[in-house]
């Protein structure tokens, strides 16, 4: 599933959720491969 950060992260706003760790998902930023780790509140689900 993909989102789209509120606030963009070294110039990237498009990531690809993996998975849900208690509060926080594990995601990938689209176009740098970074593995961050993101709250709902962070995103906008698409």
């Amino acid at each position: 599933m993909t989102a789209t950060l509120i606030t963009p992260i070294n110039g990237y706003r498009n990531i690809e959720l993996i998975e849900k760790i208690g509060y926080k998902w594990r995601a990938i930023i689209c176009g740098s491969g970074k593995e961050i780790e993101v709250y709902e509140d962070e995103f906008s689900k698409e």
